[in-house]
């Protein structure tokens, strides 16, 4: 009896952990009378889009998947520091990725020029493709109102303005999530985490990579 109550005990209090609210303003998202973000799931019909990468070339979903299995990933901007370690170690290990027959594919909001700064500046061959109407953020359920407590903290920090960055006269930012899409355009992983320090690793991507081949 004991052991039964203690058990119920430890489910309690892992119940109680989970249902805990997650600090979204901590973030810089924006949760007054705003879209807060949560991502698709897995089993759901990945959204189509066409956009435009870095050399102007136009990219379209559906051709991708033509191709093989795709890897959908979200940054933020040159500015974070978090996205760029990560976009380096997604470069540095792309071969891993494409060897097993898959595309890799980075979604930004901020404007071309800075794509094409962050393209040079990490020496990135993989595609980049800047979100010009938002809708593929949008579209993939990823995308948020920026706090204007955050915005001046990364004007201070960085000396950059967020809506300025994008193109935008509002701050509007993704959770830096990834997709795993299989070739039928179905996601068969996610790695989303309002934390924007939490991404998926090349490790992640690789071992999930198995369930789209």
């Amino acid at each position: 009896m004991k052991r039964l109550y203690l058990i119920a005990f430890a489910l309690f209090l892992m119940s109680a952990a989970y249902s805990q609210e997650i600090n979204y303003q901590k973030y810089g998202i924006e949760t007054k009378d705003s879209h807060i973000p949560h991502g698709l799931k897995v089993g759901d019909k990945a959204p189509d889009f066409t956009g435009y990468d870095q050399k102007g070339k136009q990219v379209e979903l559906k051709k991708l998947l033509e191709k093989g299995p795709l890897v959908l990933v979200f940054y933020r901007g040159i500015w974070c520091p978090a996205c760029n370690r990560y976009l380096i170690n997604y470069q540095d290990s792309l071969n891993m990725i494409t060897d097993l027959g898959a595309n890799f594919v980075a979604i930004t909001p901020e404007s071309i020029e800075f794509v094409e700064q962050t393209v040079k500046l990490h020496n990135l061959t993989f595609t980049v493709i800047y979100d010009c109407q938002e809708k593929i953020m949008k579209d993939y359920n990823v995308m948020f109102s920026v706090t204007k407590e955050y915005q001046a903290k990364i004007l201070t920090n960085f000396s950059v303005d967020i809506a300025k960055n994008n193109g935008r006269e509002a701050a509007r930012l993704p959770v830096p999530a990834t997709y795993v899409i299989n070739r039928d355009g179905i996601i068969v992983a996610i790695q989303f985490d309002p934390n924007y320090q939490n991404r998926a690793s090349v490790y992640w991507i690789l071992k999930n990579l198995g369930k789209a081949l």
